[in-house]
């Protein structure tokens, strides 16, 4: 099973890096509800200063995931997922059906290089592998100070993703049976963003950034299903995206210290694709220092969202478009993130960090999820 894209290309660093040495075990389990997805995922990541003027980061984590995929399928042929081909009126069922365990490796290297002016450049690479998915992405991103105190800075990033998705082609119309029992196809995305971040006192800083993405190649997910010709010949067969995808947007970010003891973050996103997808995402985090050994924090994401042009789960909606999918992440809907996180610091170098969320679309999809995690400094 594909598992899902979090996020493309790299975050732009838009102030200074700390000097620090450290690694960090982390453990993130997922779970939505009804078992449609459950996640674990253990990580280790290692950050390392070879001197003022060069740092080098490695991250490494290993994710498994099972569940029920919602999709359409054919009643008489057991619940397949990969069901295809004409069917009845009476058979036809849009339910969860279950996939098996898929196991994901992912590792990312991050080398940054400081100049005499603090200006920084960093170089980046990763890739992520399961059976049926291969990535490979590099980076590049470039910090610059445009004044001397350090008061103000300018950032540009680009990223390169490439993606080898093998497809069934026994289960899938994407490709003729006869050209074997499965078919490797490709899609490539590019990503760039622009920023600037200024502090506006002692205590607040205020950034903004536009960013823009263009994905090209085999898009659709060969997993999801549509239902062509309910009415008159219901055919269950293989969702189909553009070939294309372009978007762009923008960040608005604001970071506040308010007394000694407690730090603001709020944040603004807004983007938009030739899908016609747009998206807002309006974020709140607030940090406060309970003592020297303990900070606690509690975050509030709200997310919104229209539908793409192709998106329906109605059994009478496709009949011969050329694009169709029932994916329930291009649909329209709305949800909240809440979070509470807590970081202990157990000795001088040690500590350690707890996270509790909870997710709730307005379309009925909750889900709960949890990281902990070890830091080690030297």
């Amino acid at each position: 099973m594909q598992l899902i894209k979090l996020s493309l290309g790299t975050a732009l660093l838009l102030s200074v890096l700390q000097a620090e040495d450290y690694i960090h075990i982390q453990v993130l389990q997922y779970n939505e509800h009804d078992g449609r997805a459950s996640i674990t995922a253990p990580s280790v990541e290692l950050n390392y200063d070879l001197g003022a003027d060069y740092t080098i980061n490695g991250k490494y984590t290993l994710d498994s995931i099972s569940g029920a995929s919602p999709i359409f399928y054919d009643a008489t042929s057991g619940a397949s997922a990969y069901s295809r081909g004409q069917t009845t009126k009476e058979d036809v069922r849009y339910a969860g059906v279950e996939y098996d365990e898929t196991k994901r490796m992912q590792g990312t290297v991050r080398g940054t290089k400081r100049f005499e002016n603090r200006d920084e450049i960093t170089l980046g690479a990763s890739f992520s592998n399961e059976y049926d998915y291969r990535s490979t992405e590099l980076s590049a991103e470039v910090l610059h100070w445009m004044d001397e105190g350090k008061n103000q800075a300018f950032s540009i990033g680009v990223a390169f993703q490439r993606n080898v998705i093998l497809v069934d082609c026994e289960e899938n119309s994407i490709c003729d049976a006869t050209s074997g029992a499965s078919k490797k196809l490709r899609a490539d995305a590019f990503f760039a963003e622009a920023g600037i971040a200024q502090n506006i006192d002692s205590t607040s800083t205020l950034k903004g950034s536009l960013f823009f993405n263009n994905e090209d190649g085999y898009l659709s997910n060969p997993f999801m299903n549509v239902l062509r010709h309910y009415n008159t010949n219901p055919t269950i067969t293989n969702e189909t995206r553009p070939h294309n995808r372009r978007g762009y947007g923008g960040v608005l970010e604001y970071t506040k210290a308010i007394g000694e003891k407690t730090a603001w973050h709020s944040s603004y996103r807004y983007y938009h694709d030739d899908w016609e997808i747009n998206s807002h995402t309006l974020n709140n985090d607030l940090y406060y220092e309970l003592n020297t050994d303990t900070t606690l924090g509690t975050g509030l994401r709200y997310y919104t969202q229209d539908a793409a042009y192709f998106f329906s789960k109605s059994f009478d909606h496709f009949t011969d478009e050329d694009y169709a999918s029932s994916d329930e992440r291009l649909g329209d809907f709305n949800a909240i993130n809440l979070s509470l996180s807590v970081d202990y610091k157990v000795k001088k170098h040690i500590s350690v960090n707890f996270s509790a969320n909870y997710y709730k679309q307005d379309k009925g999809t909750t889900a709960r999820y949890f990281t902990t995690g070890l830091k080690y400094e030297f």
